[in-house]
Formats: C-alpha cells, sequence, structure tokens
C-alpha cells in the first residue's frame, strides 16, 4: 500500500545560518509536497537529548528516508566522527555498508571543494547523489529528491511483456540463392563478360536447393495449411528470381539465357514426382512443387511478352525431358504443358473447408501477385498465350493448359500483343511465337479453339479466345 505522507528524517550539520537557512527551505518545499519531514529544528524540544533524538529517528521503522545535507562541514564531522553529525555517522554507516543497493538513505550535496569535487561523507562513496550545490538548478534537484521520496524515478522498468509469438514458428528455410543472384545481377548491369556463367550457377543453385521445400506434414487434417505456408516462405525467393528474369528481357541478352531458363525448368520438373527411393506417398505430397514452378513459369513468360522478347520466348515452349516421367509408362520427352497442374491440394481444402470459391489457386495467384515488376494483366496475357499454345499442340491430343488466372480477366478486349499483331510489321515479329505463318490461318485456328469444348468456364463466365486474341483483325490485316 502506497505512504500517502512518507516520513522522512533529515541529518545535516549547522555549518553557517546560511546553510541552516537552505536546510529549512528545502524542508518547507517537502512539506508542501506532502512529505512528512523530521528535523532537530521543529521536533527537537529544550530539555531533550539531542542524541539520542537522532538516534531515535534512525532507527525509527516508521521513517522510510533519511536525507543527507552534505556540506563541507557534515562530511568533516561524518568523517571524523565528531558532535550529533559524527554520531549520526556511526549509525547510518554500518546499513549503507551492509546493502550496495539500499535506497533508504540518500546524500543531497550543497558544496564543492576548490578543485569542484563534492563533499560526500566517507561512508557513501562511490554512491549516487543528488546535486544542489548550484542555486540556479535547485528545481532540478527538488524534483529529484520528491522522485527518490516517493520511489518514482524518472526511468523506470516496463512490465516483462510476452514472449514474441514468432519465436516459436518453424525456422524459414533457406535456399542460398542470395549471394548468387546479386553476382548474376551486378555481372548484367556491369555489362560483364562472365554473366551468362553467373546466371547459370544461381539457376543451378535454386533447382537443387528447392529440395529443402519438400512438404513434411503428419497430420493429413493439416496438409492443406503447411501447403499454404510452404508456398508463402518461398515468396522472397520467388521475388528474387523474378526480378533477375526481369532484368535478362530487359537488357535483351540473348537466346543462350532462355535455354538456362528452359534447363531450369526441366530440372525443376523433377520435384513434381515421387523420388525414386520413396515407396510410401500422397498424390498431394508434391503440390508445393507444382504451384511454385507453374508460378514462377508464367512469370518468365510474361517477361519475355512485357520487353517482346518473342524469339527467346519460343524456346521455353520448348520440349521438356522429364526421366522420372518414364515409371508411370509415359513418354519422358513432353511438352511445356507439363508445368501447368490441378492443385489437388487446394481442390480439397475447398471442399472440406466449405470455403465456396471458384478457384483457389487462382485467387492465390492474384494474391501473390506483388513485390515484382509485373501487373496481373500482363500474367493473364502470358497465361492465356500458353493456352493458345497448348491448344496448337497436335502430337500429344492430351496436352492441355489451363489459364488459372483469366478468371480475373474481364476478357472485353485483346490483349496487347494481339491486339498489336494486327499491324503486319508487328505480326511479322509475332509469328515464330503463334506459331502461324498467316493471319488466315491464325483466325481458322482461333474459330475452332472457339466452337471446341475446351473453352474454360468459370460459372456462367466463358472465355472467347476469337475476342482476346485479336484473331479477325489480324486476319484482315495479315
Amino acid at each position: 500500500m502506497e505512504i500517502t505522507n512518507p516520513k522522512v528524517f533529515v541529518s545535516y550539520c549547522w555549518t553557517n545560518p546560511e546553510h541552516e537557512s537552505f536546510v529549512i527551505g528545502l524542508a518547507e518545499d517537502l512539506v508542501g509536497s506532502g512529505v512528512d519531514i523530521i528535523i532537530d529544528k521543529w521536533n527537537l524540544r529544550d530539555g531533550q537529548d539531542s542524541i539520542s533524538f537522532m538516534e531515535s529517528m534512525i532507527n525509527d521503522k516508521t521513517i522510510k528516508k533519511v536525507l543527507i545535507i552534505s556540506d563541507k562541514g557534515y562530511a568533516d564531522k561524518a568523517n571524523n566522527r565528531a558532535g550529533g553529525v559524527g554520531t549520526e555517522a556511526q549509525i547510518i554507516s554500518p546499513e549503507v555498508y551492509a546493502s550496495a543497493t539500499q535506497t533508504k538513505f540518500v546524500v543531497v550535496t550543497t558544496e564543492k571543494d576548490p578543485e569542484g569535487r563534492h563533499y560526500v561523507p566517507t561512508f557513501y562513496k562511490g554512491r549516487l547523489f543528488i546535486d544542489m550545490s548550484d542555486a540556479n538548478n535547485y528545481t532540478d534537484g527538488f524534483d529529484k529528491v520528491l522522485r527518490w521520496v516517493y520511489d518514482r524515478p524518472v526511468y523506470e522498468k516496463p512490465e516483462i511483456g510476452k514472449r514474441p509469438s514468432f519465436l516459436d514458428e518453424p525456422q524459414k528455410t533457406s535456399l542460398g540463392t542470395s549471394s548468387f543472384c546479386a553476382r548474376a545481377v551486378d555481372a548484367i548491369r556491369g555489362g560483364k563478360t562472365t554473366v551468362l556463367g553467373y546466371f547459370d550457377e544461381y539457376l543451378s543453385t535454386l533447382a537443387v536447393n528447392l529440395e529443402r521445400l519438400r512438404l513434411q506434414v503428419e497430420d493429413a487434417n493439416a496438409e492443406d495449411e503447411a501447403f499454404l505456408k510452404n508456398i508463402e516462405s518461398f515468396i522472397p525467393e520467388r521475388n528474387e528470381f523474378i526480378n533477375l528474369v526481369n532484368l535478362v528481357c530487359r537488357f535483351n541478352l540473348g537466346k543462350d539465357f532462355s535455354k538456362r531458363l528452359h534447363a531450369f525448368f526441366q530440372d525443376a520438373l523433377a520435384y513434381y514426382y515421387t523420388p525414386e527411393l520413396v515407396n510410401s506417398y500422397r498424390e498431394t505430397d508434391y503440390d508445393n512443387y507444382k504451384f511454385i514452378i507453374g508460378e514462377l513459369y508464367i512469370y518468365t513468360i510474361a517477361s519475355y511478352l512485357k520487353y517482346e522478347r518473342f524469339d527467346e520466348c519460343v524456346i521455353l515452349f520448348g520440349k521438356y525431358y522429364v526421366p522420372l516421367k518414364a515409371r508411370f509408362g509415359d513418354s519422358p520427352l513432353t511438352s511445356f504443358t507439363v508445368i501447368n497442374q490441378n492443385i489437388g491440394i487446394l481442390d480439397w481444402r475447398n471442399r472440406t473447408r466449405n470455403l465456396g470459391r471458384t478457384s483457389l489457386h487462382s485467387d492465390l495467384l492474384k494474391e501473390r501477385c506483388h513485390g515484382v515488376p509485373l501487373t496481373f494483366n500482363e500474367i493473364h496475357q502470358a497465361d492465356f498465350l500458353c493456352y493458345i499454345k497448348a491448344m496448337a499442340i497436335t502430337d500429344e491430343p492430351y496436352s492441355y493448359w489451363w489459364p488459372s488466372t483469366l478468371l480475373y480477366s474481364k476478357g472485353r478486349y485483346a490483349f496487347e500483343i494481339f491486339a498489336k499483331a494486327s499491324e503486319p510489321r508487328y505480326f511479322h515479329r509475332i509469328q515464330g511465337l503463334l506459331g502461324f505463318l498467316t493471319g488466315h490461318e491464325f483466325l481458322s485456328f482461333i474459330n475452332e479453339v472457339e466452337n471446341s469444348g475446351r473453352v474454360p468456364k468459370w460459372g456462367f463466365d466463358r472465355m472467347s479466345p476469337l475476342r482476346l486474341s485479336n484473331a479477325e483483325a489480324i486476319a484482315e490485316n495479315n
């Protein structure tokens, strides 16, 4: 319980009238601030024993604080054990020496020696004191005395908070690619001849270290949450990859870089399948890789289209050699459509958690489009091109590309590269990427797609390849 009027005994020396006046003035100010001051001038009466009075005051259990006003006279008498001050010093010093953390006794200094050192009794040496030797700083000194009396220091330790929750979260997996990426970026910007080697080194390191992202889930009911945390943890590395690819496209570094990217995706596709020494697995065990690598691919295509690197982009639509497919009786040589896979764990989450979403895959791709130099509309364009390219494949009748992001595309107008392709000069540049020599051939193909049963629908919304591809305008001018 807090004491309303704390009792404080004042120990001082009658050095001279000026000093006594200072002591009485300080005592009066403290009384005015609610402090019950005990001092000989007010509490010692004629006929009483002064020595006994001082001893009783220092030993009185109701007195919580003893204020020592120290000038030269007080320090000398205390050190020499002379007079009443000496008696008080004999009583006080054992208590001060007994505890390094005591707060019952405090010294207020009012005088300094010729060398500027405060007069402090020997028993109090090395402890903090309150300096009131300068009349100009009286207010500051008085405030410090009050804070000491009421145990209200200027700086108080705050309450100890709760342990940060992030400390209990699983440690983020590092893929160890940052330094390799930084070297590649520096080489690109610096025009170094070693840039391709640095780029290849980065991609090779990323392909190998993706192994660290394997899902380890014992509780099947928590697998979807583990999946979401896994792909969320990859965002920094994803942004690192996309920004580097964007830089490659901006600086127009050529087809060798596209070939290195093709090789990277070919290596990464191995993560879609069960490792050779694993016999027990769930179909959704590799869904995090299907999502991550599919996302990297669509962003890569979008970067090449943004900077109109059409010839280089063609390379990424080439065949991919995936030996692990042969384990299931499939040909190891496959089209780029193998990159685009259904994410079963998201279907399970949507169904089991009763989320009622049209496509969680589409939702996630939209939500994650941040921290990169590409807009979501540019992602739509890349996704649509992949769909068109997949529909044109004739040697793999079951190949398909589901353009997940187009759920969020209004589809009211043609995408940029298709709109520009209505001009003959631009169509000539994009012919190799589209895979058609004339605009009429392209229109005939698009009409077949438009009328086929392989056009994506989301509820009542149906995508229009004819409108998005601008095929009629392209055929009219080419």
